[in-house]
């Protein structure tokens, strides 16, 4: 009986520890899981202005407008960031775009990305 009061006694101290533990290391979680978004956006953000350079390179090469093409290739949260540019010298199309951010600590960014329509020839 002594044996089991003593035992009782010494994991009387550790009720609540665990909870307290977890309430510690909340905010890490939190800040691990807005860095992983963060990062999820980011690479969306590349994908997606890459997508829009092919899109807007295969526009130009058949005589259509490159920023009707790149606007119509990314999704909305882009669409009021992109800038599109062409050169006709070298056939390039570049997009640039600001990259979305969702930890305020992260400087701001530009995803830029480029492609190159055919040029026929004259």
């Amino acid at each position: 009986m002594r044996a089991a009061s003593r035992l009782a006694r010494a994991h009387h101290g550790d009720r609540g520890s665990a909870s307290l533990e977890f309430l510690g290391i909340l905010p890490l979680l939190g800040i691990a899981f807005l860095a992983a978004l963060q990062l999820v956006f980011a690479y969306a953000a590349a994908n997606s202005t890459s997508a829009a350079a092919r899109a807007a390179a295969r526009a130009v090469s058949q005589g259509a407008s490159a920023t009707a093409a790149a606007e119509a290739a990314v999704p909305g949260w882009l669409k009021d960031d992109i800038s599109v540019s062409t050169s006709a010298v070298d056939g390039q199309v570049v997009i640039r775009t600001r990259g979305p951010k969702v930890l305020p600590l992260v400087p701001d960014y530009t995803v830029r990305r480029s492609a190159w329509f055919p040029r026929t020839g004259s």
